[in-house]
Parts: C-alpha cells; sequence; structure tokens
C-alpha cells in the first residue's frame, strides 16, 4: 500500500450520491484509524441492524466507515480520536445538545463525539455513542 492514497483504494461502489462530502475528506486527508477507534466503530455497527463495515485495508489501518446496503456512508472512524456521524438537520441539532460537535472537516452533515471522552463513566459513553450510530444508520436508511 505504500505510495497509495486511499480514495484510490476505496471502492468504486461508494461514489454515489450523497457521499461526495466524506469522499472529499477521505481525497483531502488521506485518513488512517488508530485500531482501536477502528475496532470501536466496527462494534458499534454490529449494533445497528442492516450496517456494513468497510476499510480499504483492515490491516494497514485505514479508514473504517459504515454504510448501508446502498453504499451510503453513515459513520467513519479516522485517526486516533475521530469518530463521526452523519446525521440529518433535527438528528444534528440534539446530537449537538448531547456533547456531539460539529465535524465540517469531513462535511456539513457530520457531528463528531470523543470516543473516549474522560469526563463520562465508561458505560454511559458506549450508550451515547451507540445512540448516534444507530441514529446515524436510520437517517441515512430514510435518503435512500
Amino acid at each position: 500500500m505504500a505510495g497509495k492514497y486511499l480514495i484510490d483504494l476505496t471502492d468504486a461502489r461508494f461514489h454515489v450520491a450523497g457521499n461526495e462530502d466524506v469522499l472529499a475528506f477521505v481525497r483531502r486527508a488521506n485518513p488512517f484509524a488508530h485500531s482501536d477507534l477502528g475496532s470501536l466503530l466496527l462494534e458499534l455497527g454490529k449494533g445497528v441492524r442492516g450496517s456494513r463495515a468497510y476499510s480499504p485495508s483492515f490491516a494497514q489501518c485505514a479508514y473504517v466507515v459504515l454504510h448501508t446496503d446502498a453504499w451510503l456512508i453513515f459513520a467513519i472512524a479516522f485517526g486516533q480520536r475521530g469518530l463521526a456521524f452523519r446525521l440529518t438537520s433535527a438528528s444534528r441539532t440534539a446530537a449537538l445538545a448531547d456533547g456531539g460537535v460539529g465535524a465540517s472537516n469531513v462535511g456539513p452533515d457530520w457531528v463528531s463525539f470523543d470516543p473516549w471522552d474522560p469526563a463520562l463513566p465508561g458505560a454511559v459513553q458506549r450508550a451515547r455513542l451507540e445512540r448516534w450510530c444507530a441514529r446515524a444508520s436510520a437517517d441515512a436508511i430514510q435518503v435512500t
């Protein structure tokens, strides 16, 4: 994988309407994901009915996404703490009130959460991430 840009390794089926912002982020940032963060997103995805996981290279710790059957990406893990969900306007407002932060680096519809917020007990943090992952999936399914 040396010398490769992750956008060039990304499955072409992701080039669908709705993924433009996240694919532009991948093109700009060439994001890798710490294995702990990628594993966390994979675990969150297991709890969301119908979600699918993808990485251009799990072995090389490339970014990790969750997507619908229609290939619409609704969650992404990148870096050491980058965990973001695509949400509708109403959901974004609620997510921002619940400790989320706008992830404009990914796109205008994205909200990030600290995956290991030291101010929250682990069970509370995990429940919050599960809730927003499920909400992002439901929002994406409404779009497709």
